[in-house]
């Protein structure tokens, strides 16, 4: 029998050891909340706490006054007693762990942590430019009567990332990137959203939507017709949606130039070219031009 219980004595000892790891987690709680405070000590003896208005009056009283007040307390006699008259022994206190508080709250409370953690989640489709839409599934008599929309009209979703095609070969790649385009027109506001003039290397081209906008603000502007400049090798889309009519001139072919004029034009070059040199009269020479024989001379017989 223990605790009002009957039971056997291996059970009584369980219960005991849950009963101690309570009070191990509340001192636990105690100490990292409210700190804990424990009696001083030195040298082995106990160290008492000072009464500081007896401490006071020790010093600034009088012989007469003390007895007065104290009778026949010592001067020297300045601790602090209870309302028994028994000394009060002096305590250290220990403030609560910082590091022991964080830990605790964060095991008790969940949403109590150090650190946040950010998670993200990307949910969409993504949408290649130029390609066909995948089929929508749709019920079956929805089909069958022919409620869904065109390829054309559906619908893009909401949540999209679109992205270009790209390039299958490089003949495409040339056709689409490698040719001269020109720089289209950006119309610049001020704080009081009036149209600022052109930059001085735009090119305005009549007919664009930036050219009315000028034309609106009465700004005036040196505005140069698409097929003038589709004559100078420049091949934007718009310019050929402003010009649709436009076709490219022919550029005159030259005629061959006849024969002996052509005989005649070399002769002219080689005769403006210098003259080869003579070979030298040396055996071992292979410089040209006219030779030199050694300092002296050399005498032959005959």
């Amino acid at each position: 029998m223990w605790l009002d219980t009957f039971d056997t004595f291996a059970n009584h000892l369980q219960t005991a050891r849950r009963l101690s790891i309570v009070e191990l987690d509340r001192a636990a709680l105690l100490l990292g909340i409210e700190g804990h405070s424990q009696p001083r000590y030195h040298d082995g003896r106990p160290v008492y706490k000072r009464d500081l208005r007896v401490e006071a009056d020790a010093l600034t009283m009088t012989d007469d006054e003390w007895t007065t007040f104290y009778g026949n307390r010592r001067r020297d006699d300045t601790f602090l007693r209870d309302s028994q008259g028994r000394l009060v022994q002096d305590t250290i206190t220990s403030p609560p762990n910082a590091q022991l508080v964080a830990k605790l709250l964060s095991s008790l409370i969940p949403a109590y942590r150090d650190q946040s953690t950010v998670e993200h989640h990307h949910t969409g489709h993504v949408w290649i430019e130029g390609t066909p839409s995948p089929p929508v599934a749709s019920p079956r008599h929805d089909n069958l009567l022919g409620f869904d929309a065109p390829a054309e009209q559906q619908q893009r979703p909401t949540n999209l990332l679109a992205l270009p095609r790209p390039c299958v070969d490089t003949a495409e790649f040339d056709r689409k990137f490698r040719k001269r385009l020109l720089r289209e027109v950006v119309l610049f506001r001020d704080a009081d959203n009036k149209l600022l003039p052109p930059l001085g290397d735009d090119v305005v081209v009549a007919g664009t939507p930036q050219h009315r906008a000028f034309q609106d603000a009465s700004i005036e502007v040196n505005a140069v017709r698409a097929e003038t400049l589709l004559d100078e090798g420049f091949q934007n889309d718009f310019l050929f949606e402003l010009a649709p009519g436009y076709k490219p001139k022919i550029k005159p072919q030259s005629e061959p130039m006849p024969a002996e004029e052509v005989a005649q034009k070399a002769q002219e070059k080689i005769a403006k070219a210098a003259p080869p040199g003579k070979a030298s009269a040396r055996y071992d020479s292979e410089n040209l031009g006219y030779g030199k024989p050694p300092p002296g001379g050399r005498r032959v017989r005959l």
